[in-house]
């Protein structure tokens, strides 16, 4: 099986330390994120697609062509758009219908997060959070999600989906839709493959977000 990690963003709210790194690269908890991310991997989990921009030099320095026993490939994204255009460079790596784990490489997955995922053919790692106007706000139905507004100028609720899904190759149909922001998000994709799959959300950790500096320190400081 393998796993798409987003990795290319520029992390501006996260300046000035991701001035000289990039945001996957930054210790939470005394770990960077891919380490969070590589060493909470189940072992069906072979093959990961790391989608690489903002100072990728450095990521494939770190990561090299195996890490955590499992190989690594990289695809760049040269122009900084959203993860709705970083998810579609991944489609040449995949065989119709063929299901993957996408990750954030901001997101702390944890291995029963990604093994409670897995319990499902599809789902999204979803959560409360105290300021969903700052994510996509999820709506569901008998623990289903139904639809997913990005960053909402007035949110229906407070629940919130993260950076943790288990999909498959028919994402790739849907093209992302440019938010108000100026960037393309995947869960413009999602809304669209939600509405043609059964895609459950799966709790995660109450307003675990890595958004800003404050939010790291916060946690490090926390631990």
């Amino acid at each position: 099986m393998k796993a798409v990690v987003l990795a290319a963003g520029k992390g501006k709210r996260m300046r000035p330390l991701t001035l000289t790194k990039p945001k996957s690269l930054l210790k939470v908890g005394g770990k960077t994120f891919l380490e969070h991310i590589f060493h909470a991997l189940p072992s069906e989990v072979d093959e990961v697609l790391v989608v690489i921009g903002h100072k990728r030099a450095q990521i494939k320095e770190f990561l090299g062509n195996k890490y955590a026993g499992k190989k690594v490939y990289y695809v760049v994204q040269k122009k900084n758009n959203g993860t709705g255009p970083a998810t579609l460079l991944a489609r040449p790596y995949f065989k119709n219908k063929e299901r993957f784990l996408l990750i954030y490489a901001d997101e702390l997955v944890t291995k029963k997060e990604i093994r409670d995922c897995l319990a499902h053919e599809f789902s999204w790692l979803s959560r409360y959070y105290d300021k969903p106007e700052e994510s996509g706000v999820a709506t569901l139905r008998r623990g289903r999600l139904i639809d997913v507004v990005e960053k909402p100028k007035h949110p229906a609720s407070n629940f919130v989906v993260g950076g943790l899904m288990v999909i498959n190759a028919d994402i790739f149909r849907y093209k992302p839709v440019r938010h108000r922001s100026g960037e393309y998000p995947v869960s413009s994709m999602m809304k669209k493959f939600i509405k043609n799959h059964k895609v459950v959300a799966v709790q995660g950790r109450d307003n675990l977000s890595f958004s800003t500096k404050a939010e790291v320190d916060k946690f490090n400081k926390s631990k």
